[in-house]
């Protein structure tokens, strides 16, 4: 599930919200490029039971936060995401534990802010609403437009815009400011990248040579083929691809789920013959098709059925040639550092915001 922002719209308090969404990202596994992509049914999930709608779910100090209020906020971002119904159990808690960590750090910083008397001047209103439009450009909107359209109502995200300009302050003061980049660190920076680049190039000299010995590998797999060898046993011995413990099978696979060349390829084949020698970026492959379905319509209850296909292969890997990287510029550089160096300062002076702090909430295994 990608990450929704609780409406922040200030440049530094995105570097403090931006941190939670990079921690919860999403770790898709590997899945080989030739293999079918794996089938999932989604269950209808049973309602939940009432719940104290003034539990505290998160305080930090004095500070509670509400069940019905993360409730409200949860709501909205569910209904303005147009989450489907099967995925509604698993994006509401997920949207509550962003709510939670939002609630966390807002009162950690706003609190720290009203110590030391941040104020936001008018100057500063109209130096971020002038972003704000720019931004918004693309999406032909207004500043008004976007408080309108807001999923927490034109009034709280007219307060979130308040708050975002407060936390920009005090990192600024506190963070921002003083952080400085070296003309060593720029320097190093662009002769990496050229060393990489030289290196890049001299790698790519000896693919051919390379690629080369894969092409014989995989055309002498195909004469022991033709000569009568078992496909199985090759696969198993000699396939890049995982499925080469099972012997090559694949299962069975629908349009759509293989590289183009694969599946023009597996899909023209005769049951039980061993194809040609095919290629796509990810290497060389045979396939041997097993078995055929043929697509089947819908009928009363019973949902239609594409065509499909059943079939092993072997993959020989072949090495791709990389891309040198352009070389930034100074400022380019300069601005990248900055960046990065913001985003660890900024963790660091939250980390111990956070280490001051008395916090607790219902999410445990939650990082905050």
């Amino acid at each position: 599930m990608k990450c929704a922002p609780l409406i922040y719209t200030t440049l530094a308090s995105t570097l403090v919200f931006a941190a939670a969404c990079n921690k919860d990202a999403d770790k898709k596994p590997a899945v080989t490029p030739a293999a079918p992509a794996a089938k999932t049914a989604a269950a209808a999930a049973a309602p939940a039971a009432a719940k104290d709608p003034n539990e505290v779910v998160a305080s930090v100090n004095d500070s509670k936060y509400l069940r019905k209020d993360m409730e409200t906020v949860v709501s909205a971002l569910l209904k303005a995401q147009n989450v489907p119904a099967a995925q509604q159990e698993e994006a509401r808690k997920y949207f509550e534990q962003r709510a939670v960590y939002s609630f966390v750090m807002k009162t950690l910083i706003l609190a720290e802010a009203k110590k030391q008397a941040i104020a936001v001047t008018d100057e500063d209103r109209k130096a971020q609403t002038a972003k704000m439009e720019e931004a918004l450009k693309v999406q032909n909107k207004t500043v008004e437009q976007y408080f309108k359209e807001s999923p927490l109502g034109e009034a709280n995200a007219k307060a979130e815009f308040e708050d975002g300009l407060v936390i920009d302050k005090l990192l600024q003061k506190n963070v921002l400011d003083s952080i400085k980049i070296d003309e060593a660190e720029v320097a190093k920076t662009i002769a990496d990248i050229e060393k990489q680049n030289v290196e890049t190039v001299a790698k790519n000299s000896g693919l051919d040579a390379t690629n080369a010995v894969k092409k014989a590998k995989i055309e002498d797999l195909k004469k022991q083929l033709t000569a009568g060898a078992d496909f199985a046993e090759l696969a198993k011995a000699n396939s890049d691809c995982p499925s080469s413990q099972k012997g090559g099978d694949l299962g069975e696979f629908t349009r759509g789920q293989m590289v183009k060349a694969f599946e023009d390829a597996a899909f023209s084949q005769e049951v039980g013959k061993v194809g040609d020698i095919i290629e796509t970026p990810f290497g060389y492959h045979i396939i041997k098709v097993t078995a055929k379905s043929p697509a089947v319509e819908a009928k009363g209850d019973t949902p239609a059925k594409p065509e499909s296909v059943t079939a092993s292969h072997i993959l020989v890997k072949v090495e791709q040639a990389q891309k040198p990287q352009p070389v930034p510029t100074k400022e380019q550089i300069e601005t990248h550092l900055k960046q990065q160096k913001s985003r660890e300062s900024v963790q660091k002076y939250l980390e111990g915001l956070k280490a001051a702090a008395k916090i607790t909430s219902i999410f445990p295994d939650m990082p905050l």
